[in-house]
């Protein structure tokens, strides 16, 4: 009796999360990068971070039970949801883990009809982890962007996207850790 209680208060905690991920978005694509984002120009030929942040965003939110559609203008979501992300920065000099750590920020915005119902910007960052000093830039860069990836879907699981704000509010929330190995 003592573990079925569990079990039902388990089931009854879990419910808002999953309904949560049961929600319809559509991805814009291509993930856009902010013209004055500090990005070498190696990095930004030869990471392909758009990309890399295109294909871990729609992974991970399919994972974790979303319904994700891409497209490529905002008018073709017509009443729905949509995720729009802009690479802020990335930063990571050639030389692997050898050259410093490497980070990128994108800003996750969730539009409907136009308007900005929320955003966040996450940040990730990496020293390369173990083997850092085995691989290059764009490796570990792609590291980041799997784990930025995966910290989209979890703002988006805990319902963020439904608390409407105002016009010219501040809606920016960090990510629990900043570390990506």
């Amino acid at each position: 009796m003592k573990y079925f209680t569990v079990l039902l208060y388990l089931v009854a905690l879990a419910t808002p999360i999953s309904s949560a991920a049961n929600e319809r978005f559509f991805l814009k694509l291509p993930v856009k990068t902010d013209p004055s984002a500090p990005i070498t120009a190696k990095v930004r030929s030869e990471c392909a971070l758009e990309m890399l942040m295109e294909n871990y965003a729609m992974s991970s939110l399919n994972k974790d039970g979303f319904t994700v559609e891409s497209i490529p203008s905002l008018e073709q979501a017509g009443t729905n949801k949509v995720i729009e992300l802009t690479i802020l920065s990335a930063y990571g000099f050639g030389g692997g883990g050898w050259s410093g750590p490497k980070s990128m920020s994108v800003r996750a915005e969730v539009k409907k009809e136009g308007a900005v119902l929320n955003s966040t910007v996450l940040t990730r960052s990496s020293r390369g982890g173990v083997f850092g000093g085995m691989v290059g830039t764009c490796a570990i860069l792609d590291r980041v962007a799997s784990v930025l990836g995966k910290d989209l879907a979890l703002w988006l699981k805990r319902g963020s996207p439904a608390q409407s704000r105002e016009p010219g509010s501040a809606s920016v929330e960090e990510p629990e850790s900043s570390s990506a190995e």
